[in-house]
C-alpha cells in the first residue's frame, strides 16, 4: 500500500524549488533550479518541475509564490518576481488534475515552522523570511492570517520614509534596510572600501555578496561584524512594530540572511527591547532562527496541498 504524498513547489525571487513531501512534513525528493527571468518562463518551468516529481501516490500540489495571491490561487503581482495574473491554480490544476493550494511563499513557510519547525506549538507565530527581500508570514489561532486579501506583506511597512526606493516604487521600506539585497549591497561596498579585507578575499574574482560578508563577521571581522549588527538594529525595529500590532508568542527568522545567526538576532532582541512600548512589562516575545531552512517553502506548500485533501483548511 502507497503512502499519499504531496508536492511542493517554491517559487522565490531568486531560486525556483519542488519536492515530494508526506504528511508529517518530512522531503521525500527535492530539486532546486535558477527562478525564470520572465513570467512565462516560470509558469512552464513552474509546471514541469511538478512533473519531474509526479508519481501515482502524489494526491496534491501546493505552490508557494513570492507575490500577492488572491483567493482563486493566482499571482496578480510580486515585486521579486517577473509575470503578472498568473492564474497558477487553474494552471496546474489542468494540467494535473490534481487538487491545487496557491499561496505566498512566506506564508507557506510560516505554515510549515508553525507545524514542524520552530514554532510548533505556538498558536501565534511570525515567521520573517530574509532572502531577496523581506517575506512574513502570519500564524494566529494556528492558522494563516491573509486579512481581507494580502496580510503579511510586512517587507513594505515603512521604517524610514526618507529611505532608499523599494523594488516595489515605495520608499522606506523595511526590506531596504534588512534583506538579502541589501546586505549585497553593503558586501560590496565593504569590500570597495576595503579590497584587502576579509570580504574582499572571500569574494576572490566574485561580485561580493552577502554570504562573503556573513562568511567575514563569523571569521571575527570587526567590520562585517558591526555592518550585521546595524542590520539586525533595523530587523528588529520593525519586529518591535510587528509586536506591537499583533503580540505573538514566537518570531522566526528565516531566508539566507538568517545564516549570520546572533551576530544578526542579538542585535535585533536588543532593539526590540528597547523600542518596543511597555516591552518590560510585556511577556517576552522570543526570536529565533528558523529550523527548516531553505527548504520551509516547498514544505509549508506540501503541508497546504495535504491539508486540501484532508479538510483541514481552504488555503487561498
Amino acid at each position: 500500500m502507497t503512502v499519499p504524498t504531496t508536492i511542493g513547489v517554491d517559487l522565490g525571487g531568486t531560486k525556483m524549488a519542488a519536492a515530494v513531501v508526506d504528511s508529517h512534513g518530512r522531503i521525500v525528493r527535492e530539486v532546486r533550479v535558477a527562478r525564470p527571468i520572465d513570467g512565462e518562463s516560470m509558469r512552464t518551468d513552474a509546471l514541469e518541475l511538478a512533473a519531474g516529481l509526479l508519481t501515482d501516490d502524489v494526491v496534491a500540489i501546493g505552490l508557494g509564490v513570492a507575490g500577492l495571491v488572491t483567493a482563486d490561487g493566482t499571482m496578480v503581482w510580486g515585486p521579486n518576481v517577473p509575470g503578472e495574473n498568473i492564474p497558477f491554480r487553474r494552471l496546474v490544476g489542468q494540467r494535473f488534475g490534481l487538487p491545487v493550494a496557491v499561496d505566498n511563499d512566506a506564508n507557506m513557510a510560516a505554515l510549515a515552522e508553525a507545524r514542524v519547525g520552530a514554532a510548533t506549538g505556538f498558536a501565534h507565530s511570525i515567521t520573517i523570511t530574509l532572502g531577496t527581500g523581506i517575506g512574513g508570514g502570519l500564524i494566529l489561532n494556528g492558522e494563516i492570517f491573509r486579512g481581507a486579501s494580502f496580510a503579511g506583506e510586512i517587507g513594505h511597512v515603512k521604517v524610514n520614509v526618507g529611505g532608499a526606493t523599494c523594488t516595489c516604487g515605495q520608499r522606506g521600506c523595511w526590506e531596504t534596510f534588512a534583506s538579502g539585497r541589501r546586505l549585497d549591497q553593503i558586501a560590496r561596498d565593504v569590500a570597495a572600501a576595503e579590497p584587502t579585507g576579509p570580504v574582499a578575499r572571500l569574494a576572490g574574482d566574485e561580485v561580493p555578496n552577502g554570504s562573503h560578508l556573513t562568511a567575514a563577521a563569523l571569521g571575527g571581522d570587526r567590520t562585517a561584524c558591526r555592518q550585521l549588527a546595524d542590520m539586525g538594529t533595523w530587523l528588529g525595529i520593525g519586529i518591535a512594530n510587528l509586536i506591537a500590532i499583533l503580540d505573538p508568542h514566537r518570531i522566526v527568522i528565516g531566508g539566507a540572511v538568517s545564516a549570520a545567526g546572533d551576530l544578526l538576532l542579538e542585535p535585533a532582541r536588543q532593539a526590540v527591547a528597547e523600542t518596543l512600548e511597555g516591552s518590560s512589562h510585556r511577556p517576552q516575545v522570543s526570536i529565533v532562527g528558523a529550523q527548516l531552512g531553505a527548504s520551509a517553502g516547498v514544505i509549508g506548500a506540501a503541508l497546504a496541498a495535504h491539508d486540501l485533501v484532508t479538510g483541514v483548511e481552504d488555503h487561498g
